[in-house]
């Protein structure tokens, strides 16, 4: 029986009663929701989807409660600096690149004719004598021992040339003369003149005197040289007699401290030692020998091709009547690949050209 009050009927009270009254809150409070957001419910594929200012199913918002113990994840901070690439080396070695090379002289440099001579050689390097067998240096050299010898150039514009002409593309080649050189051999530097048998000052096919690569007095004396002309603007440094003498009577000196029956050992250790100096400097170290001294396996210079394959970046090559393919065998089965041999050929016109 149905119970009035002021308004009318009093709805029926049966066992569904609760659940009425729970739907009609959640509407009310989904409602409220909804005009506090501005947001909608949605009608989604699987039924009913929040709006999306709520939060979904797993995430967090920023005034959410963190577990104890959880650490906030670190944001990512702008920066203006560049960033390093993991495998990218600052310090690496300068690329070996393939080169067709006319020699050409410190004067010719200087006057702009060595330009004309690259050009009418179709080269694209120009190798320059920067010192000689006779020891002298061809630039302002403040290597205290090529000072007292009096054997420093004047050529003050020298560095400014070779930075000139480097940004034309061309590449730069200094040839050093090692242990044959006059002015150490004159003053005897170290006690490391060598002598004949007979007790006289030996001197080569060239009429060349040479000083020991034993003594630790001429290394460093090179070293320092070698040091200095890495940081003048040059690609590459090719040492010339940079270990015992091969041309002439070789057979005429006499065993002694200086010229030890095995010869090996101290030319490494000039290899060594130059190499190191020269570390970190943007500049190839290679080495120029005769073909027929590779061919005898470096017994009588004492730079055998194991060393060339180890410490010169490129093999510079002069034939002398020895068969190319002779030589390329030899320093291919030492490990000098084809791409780090180059040989010289001269030119018509008188110029040596090395490609």
């Amino acid at each position: 029986m149905r119970r009035r009050n002021r308004m009318g009927y009093k709805g029926y009270q049966g066992r569904g009663g609760g659940s009425s009254t729970f739907l009609k809150i959640l509407v009310c409070i989904l409602a409220i929701l909804v005009v506090a957001g501005g947001g909608y419910l949605l009608a989604g594929n699987g039924g009913v989807s929040l709006p999306s200012w709520l939060p979904h199913q797993g995430e967090q918002t920023a005034d959410t409660p963190q577990p104890d113990g959880a650490e906030e994840s670190e944001q990512p901070q702008s920066s203006d600096a560049p960033t390093q690439d993991p495998t990218s080396t600052p310090s690496q070695e300068p690329s070996l690149q393939e080169i067709r090379g006319v020699e050409v002289t410190v004067a010719q440099l200087l006057d702009g004719s060595a330009v004309r001579l690259l050009e009418q050689a179709d080269c694209d390097a120009m190798v320059v004598e920067v010192k000689g067998e006779w020891g002298n240096l061809q630039w302002p050299s403040q290597v205290s021992l090529a000072q007292q010898l009096g054997a420093i150039g004047s050529t003050q514009s020298l560095t400014e040339t070779l930075n000139t002409i480097s940004k034309q593309g061309v590449y730069l080649v200094a040839r050093v003369d090692c242990f044959r050189d006059q002015a150490l051999s004159a003053a005897n530097v170290g006690g490391g003149l060598l002598m004949t048998k007979g007790g006289n000052r030996w001197y080569d096919s060239m009429g060349m005197s040479w000083v020991s690569p034993v003594n630790q007095q001429v290394r460093d004396y090179l070293v320092q040289v070698c040091t200095e002309l890495s940081k003048m603007g040059f690609d590459e440094l090719v040492l010339d007699s940079a270990y015992f003498p091969d041309q002439g009577e070789v057979h005429v000196l006499a065993q002694s401290t200086n010229y030890p029956d095995s010869r090996t050992a101290p030319v490494e250790q000039f290899w060594k030692q130059v190499t190191e100096a020269l570390k970190g400097q943007n500049v190839l170290l290679s080495v120029q020998v005769r073909g027929d001294s590779l061919l005898d396996g470096g017994t009588t210079t004492g730079m055998t091709p194991q060393m060339l394959n180890q410490y010169a970046q490129r093999v510079w090559v002069s034939l002398d009547g020895v068969e190319q393919t002779q030589v390329q065998t030899v320093l291919t089965q030492a490990g000098v690949d084809q791409a780090r041999q180059i040989t010289g050929q001269e030119a018509q016109s008188g110029q040596m050209i090395w490609g």
